[in-house]
C-alpha cells in the first residue's frame, strides 16, 4: 500500500499557464494552403507498410494513408462506400461483389484496379511474419494460400478492372468490418517489388494523405492528397506527426502553440484541463473498444497451472488501477469491451482476495510465492500500473521484478515464442465484433505463425470449436449467447489478469475543427480544418 499512495502522490495537479487558442470565428469547414496540422505521438512509428504494421499508432496513421473498399462514417461506425462505390452480398450468403469507383488513382497517378485488391489480402496471407493472415481464414482457399499450397487464393477474383468478388466458405457477419482494415488497402505488384524492404519507409497511398518526408525516430510528414477520389473533403495541407514525445512534454509543446493537440493527456494534465470550463467543449474523451492487463505464457511454469493464473487475478486490486486512471475506465472481465453484443453484462470482475489468492498459489505448489519479471513499456502510465500490480503481488508472495523496454522492443517480442512470460497486455479492437476480440487473441490457430496474435499461445480446443460456431451464426441472439459462454470459458481459464478497459483523452486548441475521436481510428485528423490565416503558426 505504501507504493500506490507514493504513486497516488505523484498525480498532485499542476497548472498550465494558458488558455485555450481561439480562432478567427469564420465559417467553414475551409481549407488553407500554407498552415497544417502539428501532432504529436508518445511512441515511435515502426512501418508503414499496411500488410505489417499493427500497432495502435498504425491505426491511426494508416487511416490518412490507405483507402479501403469500404470505411466508416465521421465519428461513426456506419459501413459506408470509399473506393467501392457499391457491393452486393448473394443470396447463397458468402459471395461478395464490389464495384469500384471510376477513375481510381494511387498518390503517384497509376490507376487502383480490382486485381490491387486481390494482390493485396494474398500478400497477408501468404507472408509468414504478416500478423493479418487470420482474419482472412473464412475466405475460399486461403488456408492453402496461407500453407503455400496454392499460387493465389480461389475465393478472391478480380473479375474486371473495376469489380472484385470475394467468396466465403461460410457466413461471416464481421466480414464487412475486417475489409476496413488497413492491410486490405489496394497494393500495387510491380510497386512493393520495385520497392522491397523500403516499402516500410515509401508505401503507395490511396487516401487522402501520403508521405511526404519521414525522419525516422523524430517527425512524419504527411501532404494532402489531390488524386484520392474524395480530397474535396479534406481541409489541411498536411499533417505533421512527431515522434517519441513523451505525455507531458506533449502538454508543454501545446501549451506553447507548438502542438495543436495533445494526446492521453497525464492524470495532472487531465484533472486540470477537465476542471477548467474554458476548456471543456475543447477536451475529446472516447470510451475505447479495449482492454488492458497482464499477458500469461500458458505454456510455460508458472503459468502453465491455471490455479496460479487465477491466484493472480485475485491478487490485483483493481480499485487501484481506476484510482491511478482519475476514473477514467471501468474493471473488466475478459476483453470485450462494455456494449459490444456478446458481452455477459452479468459475469462479475475477479474480486479482490488476498486469502483466496495465496490459497490457490498453496495448491499449485507455491506456498511461499515465485520470483518473476514483468515486462511492460516505457511510458510513463504504464510504469506506474505496473508499480501498481508489483505492490498488489507482493501481498500474496509473488516478487515482480519490472523491466521496461521501448515500445518498438516491446511490440517485437510480444507474440514470439521466446517473448516475455509476463508482460502487460492491451488489446485494441480493429471493428466493432466478438471475433476481433475472442479468436484472435485466444483461438489456437491465432499461435501458428512467428508474429502470434494469440501471445499467451493459450489453446482450449472446446473454445475453439465454440468460437467457430459462432463466427458463422447469423442469428444474433444465438450468436451473443454462443460469446457469452466464450467468455465464461476464457473467464474461468484465466490466460490474462483481467484489469480495466480505458477512456481515452485529446485536447484541442480552440481554432482546430472537425476533429473528434474515432472509436476505430482514434485519432482521425482527415477531416479537420484550421480556423486560422494560411500564415499563422506555419511549417
Amino acid at each position: 500500500m505504501k507504493a500506490l499512495a507514493v504513486l497516488l502522490a505523484l498525480c498532485a495537479c499542476r497548472s498550465p499557464d494558458t488558455a485555450p487558442r481561439m480562432g478567427l470565428q469564420q465559417p467553414g469547414p475551409r481549407s488553407t494552403t500554407v498552415r497544417g496540422l502539428h501532432v504529436a505521438t508518445k511512441d515511435p512509428i515502426n512501418s508503414l507498410d499496411p500488410t505489417f504494421a499493427y500497432d495502435e499508432i498504425s491505426s491511426y496513421i494508416g487511416q490518412p494513408l490507405f483507402a479501403t473498399l469500404i470505411t466508416y462514417g465521421t465519428h461513426s461506425m456506419e459501413l459506408v462506400p470509399d473506393l467501392a462505390e457499391r457491393w452486393e452480398l448473394a443470396p447463397d450468403g458468402v459471395t461478395y461483389v464490389f464495384h469500384l469507383r471510376a477513375g481510381l488513382e494511387y498518390q503517384d497517378g497509376t490507376p487502383i484496379v480490382a486485381g490491387d485488391f486481390k494482390y493485396s489480402l494474398e500478400r497477408a496471407l501468404r507472408t509468414a511474419d504478416s500478423p493479418f493472415w487470420p482474419f482472412l481464414v473464412d475466405v475460399v482457399g486461403a488456408t492453402d494460400v496461407t500453407d503455400g499450397k496454392a499460387a493465389d487464393c480461389a475465393g478472391i477474383v478480380a473479375v474486371s478492372d473495376r469489380d472484385l468478388r470475394i467468396r466465403l466458405v461460410r457466413p461471416t457477419p464481421a466480414f464487412l468490418y475486417i475489409l476496413t482494415m488497413k492491410f486490405a488497402t489496394p497494393q500495387r505488384e510491380a510497386y512493393v517489388l520495385a520497392t522491397g524492404a523500403e516499402l516500410r519507409r515509401e508505401p503507395l497511398a490511396s487516401g487522402p494523405f501520403y508521405v511526404g518526408h519521414w525522419d525516422e525516430g523524430t517527425a512524419l510528414q504527411l501532404e494532402a492528397n489531390p488524386r484520392y477520389w474524395n480530397h474535396t473533403t479534406v481541409y489541411l495541407p498536411w499533417i505533421e506527426m512527431r515522434e517519441n514525445v513523451p505525455r507531458d512534454t506533449q502538454f508543454l509543446m501545446f501549451q506553447r502553440g507548438e502542438l495543436d493537440t495533445a494526446e492521453k493527456l497525464s492524470p495532472p494534465d487531465y484533472l486540470w484541463i477537465k476542471g477548467d470550463h474554458d476548456w471543456a467543449e475543447f477536451l475529446h474523451e472516447e470510451a475505447l473498444m479495449q482492454v488492458f492487463g497482464s499477458r500469461m505464457n500458458t505454456t510455460v511454469p508458472p503459468f502453465n497451472d491455471v490455479r496460479v493464473r487465477r491466484a493472480l487475478n485475485y491478487a490485483l486490486d483493481k480499485s487501484h488501477t481506476i484510482k491511478l486512471l482519475n476514473n477514467a475506465a471501468v474493471t473488466s472481465h475478459g476483453l470485450l469491451p462494455p456494449g459490444m453484443a456478446g458481452r455477459d453484462e452479468k459475469l462479475d470482475a475477479y474480486p479482490h482476495d488476498v486469502v483466496k489468492a495465496k490459497e490457490l498459489l498453496v495448491e499449485a505448489g507455491y506456498p511461499n510465492g515465485f520470483d518473476i519479471t514483468y515486462v511492460t513499456t516505457n511510458d510513463d502510465q504504464a510504469q506506474t500500473l505496473a508499480a501498481s500490480l508489483q505492490s498488489d503481488l507482493a501481498e500474496v508472495g509473488v516478487r515482480v521484478k519490472i523491466k521496461q523496454e521501448t515500445f518498438a522492443a516491446f511490440s517485437t517480442d510480444i507474440g514470439n515464442e521466446t517473448g516475455p512470460a509476463f508482460s502487460m497486455g492491451s488489446w485494441v479492437g480493429d471493428y466493432p465484433d466478438p471475433t476481433n476480440f475472442l479468436d484472435i487473441k485466444f483461438h489456437s490457430r491465432a499461435i501458428a505463425r512467428t508474429n502470434a496474435m494469440n501471445d499467451t499461445r493459450y489453446s482450449n480446443p472446446g473454445l475453439d470449436t465454440l468460437l467457430d460456431a459462432a463466427r458463422g451464426e447469423l442469428d444474433p441472439a444465438k450468436r451473443a449467447a454462443m460469446y457469452r459462454r466464450a467468455e465464461q470459458m476464457i473467464f474461468d481459464d484465466a490466460p490474462w489478469i483481467f484489469d480495466y478497459h480505458p477512456r481515452t483523452s485529446e485536447v484541442t486548441q480552440g481554432y482546430v475543427h472537425g476533429f473528434d475521436m474515432h472509436p476505430i481510428w482514434l485519432r482521425d485528423y482527415t477531416h479537420v480544418w484550421l480556423d486560422l490565416e494560411d500564415t499563422e503558426y506555419s511549417r
